[in-house]
């Protein structure tokens, strides 16, 4: 199963919220408040995307985190790839050959491994956050508060 971690997940879930008022800056605890994420987790996970200059921090009484750039200059790569590190499906994919696979002078396959990783990694690519905060159609999912976009769940 190809599955992104958690901390993947929560950090693309942190960087929609932040997203959906721009124009704001956003506490931790009011961040965590509003996704359920624990604070700790939230913290961490902002740390990294300041890191990642895809946040800005604030410092004082008002403090707190807003996006770096547009929302439409931030793709899903760019965040997953801040906390879980570069997009890489097999182990036989990492920077300069750097493998803990044995089979990898007998690999038949490898080479093909390389276009799919780039056709996941182009895919992610072209979804922006903007995107993510959109609004889904009315007939997608089955109508519980899961399925509310961001913008509706923020209102609640």
């Amino acid at each position: 199963m190809i599955k992104l971690s958690n901390l993947a997940d929560y950090a693309v879930e942190l960087m929609c919220c932040i997203a959906l008022k721009p124009e704001e800056v956003h506490s931790s605890a009011g961040l965590s408040a509003m996704t359920q994420i624990p604070l700790p987790t939230v913290s961490k996970i902002l740390g990294t995307m300041v890191r990642a200059n895809l946040l800005v921090s604030h410092r004082g009484l008002n403090g707190g985190f807003a996006l770096a750039k547009a929302a439409n200059d931030i793709t899903i790569t760019h965040i997953i790839e801040a906390v879980d590190g570069p997009v890489q499906l097999t182990n036989c994919l990492g920077d300069h050959g750097a493998s803990d696979c044995d089979r990898i002078q007998a690999c038949g396959t490898r080479s093909q491994w390389y276009r799919i990783n780039e056709a996941v990694k182009d895919a992610l690519g072209s979804v922006l956050l903007s995107h993510m905060i959109e609004s889904v159609p009315d007939f997608v999912g089955d109508g519980r508060m899961d399925d509310l976009p961001l913008i509706e769940k923020s209102r609640h």
